[in-house]
């Protein structure tokens, strides 16, 4: 029995954004599918260090993949020169339960974010979008930018941040693909954008009505607490609204919660990405859309089904003998 333990700069080698999103479109429709297992994540607390530690396993059938991801949240850890948040992830043999890869988590977290947000773009934004606001700079942005840039030919890129200095710094990244601009006022990022991607930790809505062209496609991906919200109420009683889960979204997404319960969303007129995926019955590209993310296991467990898959091919990443 040997474990293949991979880097993340090998973990980087061994999946593009278009796999990944081809990857998130499977594992959603296994979901609507029923065809997965996706139990509820668990977290266990440190309270001396007030951090916290999250196991969350799948099993995607098709695929037969079978794994959990591990994460850590150490806010300490910025007074000690290490990341916050660290993780990785372990595959299983779904035939014989033995351990099959280890791999760094921090990449394949922020690619499978904006897969699934490149994912929802593809179906929803309008065929002619050519202009995206990314509101946020942080490790979540650069994937959002890459998967949208994926699905439509992007040309045009406006960006803020309350850090404008790491908006600059992005901006400065990306500058020699796409014509990208850095706003001090967020209304002036969005007012003219096709598609947007929220991206921050943001306890007040941060995207209003007022502001949006009507054909606007938002990809939602920053609140995963009750307490969070980036997308105003306004917006949310206006549009089509999509989700990953609906259990999962009403039990951490801020803005949709407040806004059920606020009358101003009916839960029953809220879609799962996977159940429209397996009918594409109905074409929103053209409509006010949100699709609100808050990552799933299955997620996880799918992009790392092919990282594994490519690392073998390439022969790349550490064997490790284990018995």
């Amino acid at each position: 029995m040997s474990l293949r333990i991979l880097s993340q700069n090998e973990v980087k080698q061994c999946i593009t954004m278009e796999q990944a999103i081809h990857a998130m479109e499977n594992a959603f429709i296994q979901l609507a599918k029923q065809q997965v297992k996706l139990p509820l994540r668990t977290g266990i607390t440190v309270d001396e260090e007030e951090a916290l530690t999250l196991t969350m396993p799948a099993y995607l059938s098709q695929e037969k993949a079978l794994g959990l991801k591990v994460a850590s949240i150490f806010p300490k850890n910025i007074t000690r020169n290490k990341p916050v948040i660290t993780g990785f992830i372990m595959l299983l043999d779904a035939c014989t339960g033995e351990p099959q890869a280890l791999m760094d988590a921090s990449y394949l977290t922020a690619l499978r974010t904006g897969a699934v947000s490149g994912l929802a773009t593809q179906y929803f934004a309008t065929e002619q979008a050519n202009h995206v606001a990314i509101i946020g700079s942080g490790v979540q942005a650069e994937t959002q930018l890459q998967a949208v840039a994926t699905v439509r030919d992007i040309k045009q890129v406006s960006i803020w941040s309350r850090n404008i200095k790491n908006a600059e710094q992005f901006a400065d990244k990306f500058s020699h693909q796409y014509a990208i601009n850095v706003f001090d006022q967020l209304p002036s990022a969005v007012k003219d954008a096709d598609i947007i991607c929220t991206a921050t930790s943001s306890t007040e809505p941060l995207i209003h009505l007022h502001d949006l062209q009507p054909h606007t496609h938002i990809n939602a991906i920053g609140s995963h607490t009750p307490q969070m919200q980036e997308i105003g109420e306004s917006v949310l009683k206006q549009a089509v609204v999509l989700v990953d889960q609906l259990t999962a979204i009403l039990a951490e997404a801020g803005e949709i919660i407040n806004a059920v319960q606020q009358k101003q969303l009916k839960q029953e007129e809220i879609i799962e990405i996977g159940n429209w995926l397996v009918n594409k019955d109905t074409d929103y590209k053209n409509q006010l859309t949100v699709f609100k993310s808050v990552g799933l296991s299955i997620q996880d467990v799918s992009v790392a089904s092919v990282v594994y898959a490519n690392a073998l091919s390439k022969n790349l990443g550490l064997t490790c003998a284990l018995s």
